[in-house]
């Protein structure tokens, strides 16, 4: 049997694996990083053409705030 991901669910993993990478590089609780990646990627998402890259520009505007 062969498991076919759909481009949502390969999305949703990229996105949820940046974040656990945030959390531990910034050493925040995935919980706090969660919510302001969640609300940039909602701004960002209204924007975007292209969404390939979404998650690299997401995390550095997360990595911003939280760093600053």
């Amino acid at each position: 049997m062969v498991l076919v991901l759909s481009s949502i669910d390969t999305e949703k993993k990229i996105h949820l694996n940046s974040i656990e990478i945030l959390a531990k590089e910034l050493r925040k609780a995935t919980g706090e990083v969660t919510l302001i990646y969640t609300r940039i990627l909602d701004d960002m998402q209204k924007q975007a053409r292209v969404k390939t890259f979404l998650h690299i520009f997401v995390s550095k505007k997360v990595k911003e705030l939280i760093e600053h």
